[in-house]
Parts: C-alpha cells; structure tokens; sequence
C-alpha cells in the first residue's frame, strides 16, 4: 500500500515555495540581528528573532544550557550564502509556476516528503554552521568570489537547459493534441539540443549541483552541513542522471549521441 502512494509532480513548485519563506525569514532576520548587535553574542530572550528560538529548540534538543554552547557572531558570508540560496528557489518556484507545462507524471509520497524536509533544513544548515562554529573570517580573497562566479554560471546555464526542455515538452504537448497518420510513438519525445545539452544528458542536474558547490565555497568552504548538502544533491541527481540516460539511449537507440555523458561533460 505504501508503494503506492503517489502526489502529482506538479507539487515541485511546493518545495521552491517552502524553501523561498524559510531562506527568506532567516535572511531578514539574520540582517535584523546582524544590525541590532553590537557585540558577537546571541539576542537577549526578550528579543524576538527567529534565530533565537531555533537555537533554543536546538538546545533543547541536546539537552544543554545556552551557555554551553558555544556560538559565533553572524557573519556576512553566512547572509550571503542565504541571500544567494533563496534567489535559487525563486528562480526555480516562477519556472515551476508559470514556464513549466503541466505534467501527469506522480512521485512516491516519500520523495515529496523528502524534499520538504531538505529546502526547510538547507538554510537552516547555514545558520547553524554559522552560529555554532568558532566564527566565520574568510581564509582567502578568492574563494567567496569564485564560488559567486561559479553560482552565476550554473544559474544561467540551468535556465537555458530548462527552457529547452520545456520548449520540447510544449512541442510535444501539440504533437499528440494534433496528431498526424505518419506520426509515430517517438514523435512524442525529442532528443533535447543546444547549450549543455551537446554535452550532458541531464545539464539542468549539473548545474544544481554547481549551486549547492557555489554556495559553500561562498561561506569560504566552512559551512560543513552545506558540503553534506552538496554531497546528498550530487549522489541524488547522480543517480537520476544514469537512469535517464539509460532512457534516452534505450528509447532513441543508436540515434542518441554516443559521447554524450549522463552528468559530467567527457568523464562521465
């Protein structure tokens, strides 16, 4: 019974929703916090910032006293890694909403679980790094801006991949509305083309990945739990990348692109 139950695809949209409010919140309230203070310690309890309840459930969770945890001041690599983490799901939520077609493909109900659950934590993980470790002072001059670099990069490039494939899915939407006597099963699916698409099978998973690598680099690699979440996004798309690989060349045969990889452009 279990196995069975199945949500409608089209609730992706949801996880970008929750992940935009929770990256949002912490980001103003991060900022409100960063604004208030005049020293590197936590509120006062009678100040009502998100963060200070999310500690306090934290620690009740350990079951330790404020005091012995140690924190950290803030810092602006933590605000700009939130920053840079809800403008993704933005981007990604107006794609779901309004130039993705409409989809009768389902997903376990687990997996719908799932990913609430990583864009709830995923900015969270950002703060916590930040608030429990000794405090964030960047190491280089460099790595922050790289990982910018390389977040700009994968955001564009995740975009052109996916209007191409919505652009195919629009065209194969009107295939079957209007459907012709030479037409065949396969005039249902297209080979996706153009940008990194002539590399890759699955681009738009490349460059997710990129943006959770991006992000870490942008915290000067000291955000643990966003490498964790890096790595968990990777071994996930990873996976998914092989089994649509393996659909496409099984659907298009010997027409499919014989050097063109599943993820990583000319290894794999």
């Amino acid at each position: 019974m279990y196995a069975s139950c199945t949500v409608p695809k089209n609730l992706f949209s949801q996880f970008y929703c929750v992940g935009a409010i929770v990256g949002g919140l912490l980001t103003i309230d991060t900022i409100a916090w960063c604004d208030s203070q005049a020293v590197p310690e936590l509120p006062a309890t009678d100040v009502g910032f998100f963060i200070h309840r999310y500690i306090a459930f934290e620690q009740w969770l350990l079951g330790a006293a404020q005091s012995e945890v140690p924190t950290a001041y803030p810092s602006k690599l933590a605000v700009l890694a939130l920053v840079l983490f809800t403008v993704h799901v933005l981007i990604r939520l107006k794609e779901c909403v309004y130039d993705q077609p409409s989809t009768d493909a389902r997903m376990h109900i687990g997996q719908y679980a799932v990913g609430i659950v990583f864009y709830v934590f995923t900015p969270l993980a950002v703060v916590a790094d930040s608030y429990y470790s000794p405090g964030w002072v960047a190491q280089s001059s460099w790595t922050a801006p790289v990982g910018v670099t390389i977040y700009i990069y994968a955001s564009i490039h995740q975009w052109r991949c996916h209007q191409i494939l919505y652009s195919l899915r629009r065209r194969c939407i009107d295939n079957k509305s209007t459907p012709h006597e030479s037409s065949t099963k396969l005039d249902s699916y297209a080979i996706p083309t153009g940008d990194l698409f002539n590399y890759v099978s699955c681009p738009h998973f490349l460059c997710e990945i990129l943006v959770y690598v991006s992000l870490w680099m942008v915290t000067d690699c000291q955000a643990t739990s966003l490498l964790w979440v890096a790595g968990w996004t990777a071994i996930n798309l990873g996976i998914t990348a092989r089994e649509s690989q393996q659909w496409y060349q099984t659907r298009f045969g010997a027409g499919y692109p014989r050097d063109r990889r599943a993820l990583i452009p000319f290894v794999w």
